[in-house]
């Protein structure tokens, strides 16, 4: 005891401003630190459609190693086999490999009224549901689809797949986009910009031509079409090719005298088609497609069965 008889005052013990440094610590450590905002993309290179319809994954993978010491030229877009693709812009397929070989594979290009290229590749080679390679036309590429064939946007032109050197990957679609010149440019901001657009089926048949097969005539390995076809909106006669097993193997215009047509429609007598020497062995399925010149959409209008 003190002089006084008084014990000393023992000192405040400093605890809640200890305990509240330490609780904010713990509360910034739980909470968890803000999204990273994604990386900066630059402007468009082109005004385009998404060419994929369907639910896709990708990322910039322009310019990455590749075998060979090839770079990557384009985006790789994942999506489910069998998803369709559109048009990125109007145009024309000014190109179109159908081969399971190479590094393409099955493939389009197709080029807008300034020039740009709209590249499509590793197109479908697959029957549904398998990974067979049978590589059947009518499974990569939409009816009527050949080059020289004019286009709109968001118009189906193909499927995504796996064909080339994609075998040994998931479905996806290669795209590239390529300046007037040829030379190639990054897809990824313009790809990021583009809007979803697949044509509807009533606008698709607004542009489509009507026509009809009357029939598969013949025997002995080859049979002959016959039938007639007009196009939505012009009078000038249209391409017809002809499919055996989902394969096109003939094309013709349908340019030969149908005074029935005429009588019907109003619009000209030459519009009847004749293809004979089509090579089709007995029971093979045998259609007729009706191709659109404008762009749109083209017709399959009608099949038959080889005698």
């Amino acid at each position: 005891m003190s002089a006084l008889g008084h014990r000393p005052r023992p000192r405040p013990f400093v605890l809640l401003p200890v305990l509240a440094v330490g609780l904010v610590s713990f509360l910034a450590a739980c909470v968890p630190a803000p999204p990273r905002p994604p990386a900066p993309v630059g402007p468009a290179e082109r005004e385009m459609v998404f060419p994929v319809a369907g639910r896709t994954s990708y990322s910039d993978t322009f310019g990455a190693p590749r075998s060979g010491g090839r770079t990557h030229q384009g985006q790789d877009l994942m999506a489910a086999r069998h998803t369709p693709l559109v048009a990125a812009a109007d145009g024309t397929v000014t190109s179109l490999t159908w081969s399971n070989s190479g590094l393409s594979g099955n493939s389009l290009t197709i080029t807008d009224a300034d020039g740009w290229r709209y590249v499509y590749i590793h197109l479908n080679n697959d029957a549904p549901g398998t990974d067979d390679g049978s590589n059947v036309y009518e499974r990569a590429f939409a009816d009527g689809i050949a080059k020289g064939q004019k286009v709109k946007a968001g118009e189906v032109v193909g499927y995504v797949g796996d064909s080339g050197n994609a075998e040994s990957t998931s479905p996806h679609l290669h795209f590239e986009l390529r300046r007037p010149d040829g030379t190639v440019v990054n897809a990824y901001s313009s790809l990021r910009a583009a809007r979803t657009l697949v044509r509807t089926d009533a606008e698709r048949i607004a542009d489509s031509p009507i026509g009809t097969l009357d029939g598969v005539d013949g025997g002995a390995g080859t049979v002959s079409v016959d039938g007639w076809a007009l196009d939505a909106h012009d009078d000038d006669p249209v391409k017809v090719s002809v499919y055996v097993a989902g394969n096109p193997v003939a094309t013709a215009t349908a340019s030969v005298d149908r005074p029935d047509v005429d009588a019907a429609f109003g619009r000209g007598a030459e519009h009847g088609f004749h293809v004979s020497d089509v090579p089709a062995a007995p029971g093979t399925t045998v259609c007729v497609v009706a191709h659109s010149l404008g762009g749109g959409g083209s017709t399959r209008i009608g099949c038959g069965v080889a005698p």
